[in-house]
């Protein structure tokens, strides 16, 4: 007795559909992999962004505060208590806190520094991971008699780098003395 193979249906893959079906998969998964390390790395840089900018803030507000209820401002280490204006701007500001403490603010080593003592001891205000490029105060109004309010104006640059991502950010504030000029 003879069958006939003929009304055989064949099942499975043949050999052409199987290299098809691992193409597409490996195409489907290089893509799903290149986008999430894509995300990846603007998550890193988003983050490093915003860790600059808080850092930034933090020590524009610690200085913003001291200043403000300051007086005898003056651009310069030292100098003693001698108000002066700055107009041109310089990378360090002297003058007395509400304390009558001399205070020094300035950028060394790419670092913001602080000096409560009239500058024998400096104390960083900025993260060591980040590299301030450029810090500048302007003195407007110091001395008496001028009829003017005293301000300082603070501007400062810094960046951060982490891998080959670098964020840079700028940041400006004005601070009036609260104490009413004579």
């Amino acid at each position: 007795m003879r069958t006939n193979d003929t009304n055989k249906k064949i099942t499975g893959f043949t050999l052409l559909e199987m290299v098809v079906a691992i193409g597409v998969f490996s195409v489907a998964v290089l893509l799903a992999v290149s986008s999430f390390l894509s995300l990846q790395n603007a998550e890193k840089k988003i983050q490093s962004s915003v860790n600059l900018q808080n850092n930034l803030r933090f020590a524009l507000e610690i200085m913003a505060k001291e200043i403000r209820t300051g007086e005898f401002y003056h651009c310069g280490l030292g100098g003693g208590v001698d108000p002066a204006d700055c107009l041109s701007g310089e990378s360090s500001l002297t003058f007395q806190n509400a304390l009558g403490q001399t205070v020094i603010y300035r950028n060394i080593d790419s670092k913001i520094q602080k000096s409560s003592d009239g500058g024998v001891v400096f104390q960083s205000l900025s993260s060591g991971d980040i590299t301030v490029d450029d810090l500048k105060f302007y003195v407007v109004g110091s001395p008496s008699g001028d009829n003017l309010q005293p301000r300082v104006t603070i501007t400062v640059k810094a960046s951060k780098r982490v891998g080959a991502n670098v964020s840079e950010f700028s940041l400006q504030t004005s601070v009036s003395q609260r104490k009413l000029a004579p």
